[in-house]
């Protein structure tokens, strides 16, 4: 999963809208939905925020953009072992669902 996708799920988790997140970390709407949509990656102190008004550590949105192909090949087997605990667990702390994560993808 992209990180816009993963930004996008925890915003509509917090039923929050676009334009709220963008207000609270102070950037437009369309910086946002540029984010959101891949055109550009956050900078390191727009993820710090995007994390605060979320409410969601940095490592977690991290996480949940890896896949098996970002992985070093040496680490596959362990990665292919923890990653679906790993989310699921991760989704239920932070209160979203796997369901969430689909439709998340197919909205982008």
């Amino acid at each position: 999963m992209e990180l816009g996708e993963v930004i996008k799920m925890f915003i509509k988790k917090r039923n929050m809208t676009q334009g709220e997140v963008a207000s609270r970390i102070d950037k437009s709407p369309t910086a946002l939905s540029q984010i959101i949509k891949g055109v550009y990656k956050p900078q390191a102190d727009t993820l710090e925020s995007l994390s605060k008004v979320l409410n969601v550590p940095v490592p977690v949105f991290h996480f949940l953009t890896l896949d098996e192909e970002s992985v070093p090949h040496e680490n596959r087997k362990l990665f292919r072992a923890m990653a679906p605990t790993m989310e699921r667990f991760l989704l239920d702390v932070y209160n979203t669902e796997p369901e969430d994560l689909e439709l998340t993808k197919k909205a982008l």
